[in-house]
């Protein structure tokens, strides 16, 4: 009698080591964008320069109510860097491996233990830097909400890219 212990767990980890997009976390810009809450506009256009498209009711479309009115104001940054990312698309099986083998006992033999392995599968692309940040702001440009989105903030936005 063979049995097969389940190596998922295993299998996830190394699938997700490997298969995973890693960006650099944006830990130190997530911060300021924090700190940002609560303070006029201003003081990021003052850090950053002007916004993408000068902002306000003309540039963007006020995304709250008219009673409580909120815009975007949005900067980005490009990196010249390219990274290489694999993309997963799936596993593949690599074979089993013996992990233990079980005495013999209550009339039956040894019974040995395998452990079922797997690959991830996929391919690898280029990916350049990019991240952009916004922050909303109410009537009177004072910050309410932030958000990051993409890779390299820190590196783009504080270290001069």
């Amino acid at each position: 009698m063979t049995r097969t212990l389940s190596a998922s767990s295993a299998a996830l980890g190394f699938a997700l080591l490997s298969g995973c997009v890693y960006h650099p976390p944006a830990n130190q810009l997530n911060r300021y964008a924090q700190s940002m809450i609560g303070q006029h506009l201003d003081s990021v256009t003052a850090r950053f320069g002007p916004e993408d498209h000068q902002g306000g009711s003309a540039t963007y479309p006020n995304i709250g109510t008219p009673q409580n009115p909120r815009y975007v104001h949005t900067w980005s940054r490009f990196g010249s860097t390219q990274h290489q990312r694999f993309v997963q698309t799936g596993t593949a099986s690599t074979g089993s491996t013996l992990v233990t083998v079980l005495p013999a006992g209550g009339g039956q033999g040894a019974i040995p233990i395998y452990q079922q392995n797997t690959a991830p599968t996929g391919y690898t692309t280029q990916e350049g830097e990019s991240c952009y940040m916004s922050f909303t702001t109410d009537a009177n440009k004072t910050i309410v909400n932030y958000d990051l989105l993409g890779g390299y903030c820190d590196k783009l936005f504080l270290s001069g890219g």
